[in-house]
């Protein structure tokens, strides 16, 4: 009985560990001491990752939502796009003289449309309201003042070809706003999302790419169809499928020019918290064998892995490790960092990181791993250490840059190194025009900050009175060259001000005395009569 409980209360602590462990990881990204070198894994079975189906490659939709004849009415009028297209009907109406004309009128194959007694107007590549506009200018040429109507009643319809690498040839109808990623249906998985060929009636071959389209909004690449085209899917070149602990999992179609980290960064979003990055598994197909290899790539040391065909990519999960140091603050924590994404354009945030050391790494190899992670605005000489619950002061740029004592420091469990953010800017505050926050210029003085703020306003005091404070908020010598983060205040005339408070209660307490006094008054005044 006693055993059992010895044993269950181990198992317990054990779960309680690596749930901790696990939650840690969800919280930063791992990343591994390259003094481990290139860890071998154990190979493990071939994972299979299923090709999606064309759709999915491209996220469309499984049924698709079939407009009715009033439906589609109503889309050509209000889509000033519309071309206009064999089968159109419309309805125009006009005023010869004191008789009313009602005409109805449909374009044929060649999108011309014939008005009776007037003359033919040829719809080739013009838009509905471009029609409209010269039918009315016809009718108003040969009949002034008759107020001519042209009411759209009808959308035609015309059918294209779907060849290629499809599950069969198909003849799809379409209209007047049907895209082309409208009649792709019946491509196979192995259909090419990167080239779509479109052949129109004058022999004119065109190529487009639906999966800029489609994700990444390229609208121009999923064109309207038009009466006669042929749609010819070809067979994708470089079909690769992404799995594992990223955001985005799946089959992608790859160019020429892509690799391991495009595939990672680029298509499957990033990696999540707590993935291997520096054990990518890979899976490719073995003619020779007719197996599937399994390889580790290390996506830090050779981002530009080439991946071939029906290659298979799973980003694995890091196993928890107990030897790890938190470094937080002016850190990079994106294996891409993108220059138009919102965080890059409002500004540096602050970021974690779980690093794995190495049994008996200093600080100085670690500080090296990480220097690609450093920021423009990160404060090494601001740095700090916590162990347990003493504050060390870390000169981060000697260790890296010169010598130090502190370089051969030896990195503990549960460290916490802490970068502080160096924001390159200066405050000025008190009697100027512009209170404000101005940017850092090296080696100038209070009087050229003090210019940017417009200069002294009227309410500062005479003699003038500046005084710098540093980030610290330690007063400084103000007539040394600022440095970043300090603040400039004014010292604003605050006579007035100051008075004001004093004034008013005198004259409160004279009003008080006054109204006794005549109190008084009225008192003694009483009583002698």
């Amino acid at each position: 009985m006693k055993k059992s409980r010895t044993t269950f209360s181990i198992l317990v602590l054990l779960l309680f560990v690596c749930v901790t462990s696990l939650q840690a990881q969800d919280a930063g990204l791992v990343v591994r001491s390259p003094l481990f070198g290139s860890v071998p894994k154990e190979t493990t079975g071939q994972e299979t990752l299923e090709i999606q189906s064309y759709a999915a490659q491209l996220g469309l939709a499984q049924v698709q939502v079939e407009l009715d004849a009033n439906q589609r009415v109503l889309s050509a009028i209000s889509n000033p796009s519309y071309p206009v297209t064999p089968g159109d009907t419309f309805r125009l109406v006009y005023l010869d003289g004191m008789k009313t004309v009602t005409l109805d009128l449909q374009a044929d194959d060649q999108t011309s449309v014939a008005i009776p007694g007037l003359g033919v107007i040829d719809g080739k590549g013009l838009t509905f309201q471009e029609l409209r506009k010269r039918m009315l200018s016809m009718v108003q040429t040969y009949h002034s003042f008759s107020n001519p109507q042209v009411v759209f009643t009808g959308t035609g319809s015309f059918t294209v070809s779907v060849v290629g690498e499809v599950v069969g040839t198909r003849i799809i109808p379409a209209w007047g706003l049907s895209r082309l990623s409208e009649v792709v249906q019946s491509a196979s998985p192995y259909a090419s999302t990167r080239e779509v060929e479109i052949t129109s009636v004058d022999g004119q071959t065109k190529t487009y790419d639906l999966y800029r389209a489609l994700k990444k909004g390229d609208l121009a690449q999923d064109p309207l169809l038009k009466s006669g085209d042929v749609v010819r899917l070809k067979r994708a070149d470089k079909l690769v499928s992404l799995g594992g602990n990223v955001y985005q999992g799946g089959t992608y179609q790859l160019l020429a020019q892509d690799n391991l980290s495009t595939l990672i960064t680029s298509y499957g979003g990033g990696v999540l918290g707590g993935s291997d990055v520096q054990n990518i598994r890979l899976q490719r197909y073995n003619s020779a064998t007719g197996i599937w290899d399994v390889h580790y790539v290390d996506l830090v040391k050779n981002p530009g892995f080439a991946l071939q065909h029906q290659d298979q990519v799973i980003v694995d999960t890091l196993p928890p490790s107990m030897q790890s140091v938190t470094i937080e603050g002016a850190i990079a924590t994106s294996e891409a960092f993108d220059t138009l994404s919102s965080t890059a354009l409002v500004g540096y945030t602050s970021g974690r990181i779980f690093y794995q050391f190495y049994p008996g790494e200093t600080l100085k190899q670690m500080l090296s791993s990480i220097a690609p992670r450093l920021m423009t605005v990160s404060d090494l000489d601001g740095a700090y250490l916590l162990r347990n619950t003493e504050k060390i002061p870390i000169k981060a740029q000697q260790i890296l840059y010169g010598t130090s004592e502190q370089a051969s420091m030896r990195l503990q469990s549960g460290d916490t190194f802490i970068i502080p953010f160096n924001q390159r800017f200066v405050t000025v505050s008190g009697a100027v025009v512009r209170s404000g926050v101005f940017a850092y210029v090296p080696d100038k003085g209070i009087n050229y900050y003090i210019a940017l703020a417009g200069g002294l306003s009227d309410d500062a005091t005479y003699p003038t009175s500046i005084s710098v404070y540093g980030p610290d908020g330690k007063k400084l010598d103000s007539s040394l060259p600022i440095e970043p983060e300090s603040t400039i205040a004014v010292a604003k005339n605050t006579f007035v001000r100051d008075i004001a408070p004093t004034v008013a209660i005198i004259g409160l307490v004279s009003s008080i005395l006054g109204i006794v006094a005549t109190v008084v008054n009225i008192i003694l005044d009483a009583k002698s009569l």
